[in-house]
């Protein structure tokens, strides 16, 4: 089948994140104080590393998302201040939290972007516990408008490899799965997902990941950069 529809995962494979993460503490710490929260840094740090470490425990097993702003309400509750995720400190907190985060583009996603725009039905679908952080990183970059539908797990409420992220990436690019292709550069999330639905999949080579011992994650071609992807498609080698 002729490829009409093609998925990108965001971090690792359009772009690269740097956040330290003391200056992110350090902002989410300062903003809550300015709301009036009392408390000692370490106080916090052990609330709020307790709740995380429920939440992710909950989101590798369920593959259920679990935003930011949960994670601070739960933190804060832990300490005695009843907030919900929805209080609009609770939200800025959050905001404050991103600020530090550095996101580059890798070196060819522009060019390939430019390339496929209007050839392809193109989707993001991205792992991320704030959408709209990550909404607000693509306008500033400049590449919102080559995607027609961004799809991430704080919206869909599951994380890849979910088949539910896959499916409204289908439903949303209106194809089959033998008419898209999936990008990404995590074995487990981004091609065993994929794969599962049936859809081909081309993994982005990360350096930190050299063995794949999961033969349901193993793609269907591996490449080094976005540059190879897009031979790949204009050799029709997919």
């Amino acid at each position: 089948m002729t490829i009409k529809a093609i998925g990108f995962d965001y971090f690792g494979t359009i772009v690269n994140a740097n956040a330290e993460g003391k200056a992110c503490i350090d902002s989410m710490y300062n903003s809550l104080r300015s709301f009036g929260y009392t408390f000692t840094d370490t106080d916090f740090l052990t609330n709020y590393q307790a709740a995380t470490s429920s939440y992710r425990t909950t989101r590798n097993s369920e593959l259920r998302e679990i935003n930011n702003c949960t994670w601070i309400s739960e933190t804060l509750k832990r300490m005695g201040y009843e907030t919900e995720p929805t209080h609009p400190q609770v939200i800025s907190v959050v905001e404050n939290y991103f600020k530090p985060w550095k996101i580059e583009l890798v070196p060819d996603a522009i060019d390939i972007l430019q390339k496929i725009n209007g050839r392809y039905t193109v989707s993001l679908v991205s792992n991320f516990t704030d959408s709209k952080f990550l909404k607000k990183t693509l306008k500033e970059l400049g590449i919102a408008p080559f995607f027609d539908h961004i799809i991430i797990s704080d919206d869909v409420g599951w994380r890849k490899p979910h088949p539910q992220i896959f499916k409204q990436f289908l439903e949303s690019s209106k194809v089959k799965a033998d008419e898209a292709v999936f990008v990404g550069d995590n074995p487990e999330a981004d091609v065993k997902g994929a794969k599962d639905l049936g859809i081909k999949t081309v993994l982005l080579r990360n350096p930190n990941i050299l063995n794949i011992e999961n033969d349901d994650a193993q793609p269907d071609f591996t490449v080094n950069s976005l540059t190879e992807f897009f031979e790949l498609i204009i050799k029709n080698q997919l």
